[in-house]
């Protein structure tokens, strides 16, 4: 499925519905996320964690790899920045345990991870499109 974003407030807005069907779900939901800098993944992020029911502020992992978020559900949320690490280091910090148990996982840049990450995975792709701020985003689960 493809979608062309046109703005951040419709990225966002993308975002949250996917979130809501989430909430629906028991299981263990893990998203990848890619793209190049820029072209949306934190800004998607962002607003998929404020539908979970995030009340704090949302920011890049980057040098935290991996952040647990407080949402207004049962289950537990993670945000994880693949960028700068690789599988070992992921593995280290309790990965295969939280991809054991029915969480709600984000994985910015999770091309880098792929072979760790489970069958279903839904694959978030994101793209700059021909207007400055216009985007292209393709779901796939894998």
């Amino acid at each position: 499925m493809r979608f062309i974003s046109p703005s951040p407030k419709a990225t966002t807005q993308t975002a949250k519905v996917l979130a809501k069907e989430v909430l629906l779900t028991n299981s263990l939901v893990v998203l990848g996320l890619v793209g190049d800098l820029g072209t949306g993944k934190t800004t998607f992020t962002k607003g998929f964690f404020k539908e979970l029911g995030a009340r704090k502020k949302i920011t890049s992992p980057t040098f935290l790899i991996l952040r647990k978020i407080p949402i207004k559900s049962k289950r537990n949320a993670y945000h994880i920045d693949a960028y700068r690490v690789n599988k070992r280091d992921l593995l280290s910090l309790g990965l295969k345990d939280i991809l054991k148990a029915p969480n709600i996982v984000v994985i910015e840049w999770a091309d880098r991870i792929k072979n760790v990450l489970p069958k279903g995975t839904i694959w978030v792709e994101f793209e700059h499109g021909s207007k400055e701020n216009e985007r292209h985003i393709t779901f796939n689960r894998r």
